[in-house]
């Protein structure tokens, strides 16, 4: 090692010694605001972030309280279904008694007919159980037409719930459906798929505009939004951004992750907690 050209280096003390102290204050202030400004500008993303983080929470929080009664609903659409059931088997036991008594207040009517073509003095009193019996026959006749009356109004009341309820878990179906982004348009190599937010773009003309999307898919896996521009009345596939579309290190991990999960850890099944959205983009919340 040099010696001499170590000695010959000036020192921090050398080096600020060139300048007045006026300017080293002014050097020092100037550093001093910077840090607080960065300081500040980190502290404000950061609640910003914080904010964000807590809105998608309660989005999340909403989305599943709706699967949430959605699933209650459809349980309550199997209990309705079984009450049902036990109602129709009710009501068939009851048309089967009915069908007995009918038949055998018939062949009474017959036997009374046959026992009054014989000796009146000597039948009298078995004449007289046998109509009695067949008063209490038609006594019971009446009452099961009565609970089959019933019956037939209990069913149809049950079948309306249950179509209510069906119908109504179809439009949550198909609503959330919407909002998750299904397949729409299969020609081909080309695929429209529902974009499920709103977007909001700027045309060549520097004019804004906000609506629903549709993201175009080619077989090969590339694709983009397709967004109708109400200035010019047209829907355009959006242009590409300069160099190409090229994903950010962070947007591939979570994609990568993301995938990895769905795919070969749970079979391909999406689960709730999969849906929870990652969004630091405060303007693209829907």
């Amino acid at each position: 090692m040099n010696t001499n050209a170590e000695l010959k280096q000036p020192s921090t003390l050398d080096a600020l010694s060139q300048y007045s102290g006026d300017d080293l204050i002014i050097a020092f202030l100037h550093a001093y605001n910077q840090q607080n400004s960065d300081w500040d500008q980190m502290v404000g993303d950061n609640q910003r972030l914080q904010q964000e983080l807590d809105g998608y929470k309660r989005q999340c929080s909403a989305q599943t309280q709706e699967i949430q009664t959605l699933q209650q609903e459809n349980k309550q659409c199997h209990e309705i279904a079984a009450n049902a059931e036990i109602v129709a088997n009710k009501h068939i036991g009851l048309e089967q008694e009915l069908t007995r008594a009918k038949t055998m207040n018939r062949s009474l009517q017959t036997e009374l007919k046959e026992l009054n073509k014989l000796n009146p003095k000597k039948l009298k009193e078995q004449n007289k159980r046998q109509q009695a019996k067949a008063l209490e026959n038609q006594k019971r006749i009446n009452q099961l037409e009565q609970l089959l009356k019933e019956a037939g109004k209990a069913i149809k009341a049950s079948q309306a719930e249950t179509n209510k309820a069906v119908d109504k878990i179809a439009r949550l179906q198909t609503q959330l459906a919407h909002d998750t982004g299904s397949g729409l348009y299969h020609n081909g190599d080309h695929h429209l798929i529902i974009w499920p937010q709103k977007t909001k773009m700027q045309d060549a003309d520097n004019n804004i505009f906000e609506g629903r999307s549709l993201l175009y898919l080619h077989k090969s896996g590339r694709g983009g939004l397709i967004t109708y521009n109400p200035n010019t009345e047209e829907a355009n596939l959006c242009a590409s951004p300069r160099g190409g579309l090229r994903p950010s290190d962070e947007a591939k991990q979570f994609a990568q992750d993301w995938l990895f999960k769905v795919n070969e850890v749970q079979g391909g099944t999406v689960k709730e907690e999969d849906m929870i959205p990652v969004n630091y983009n405060g303007d693209f919340a829907q």
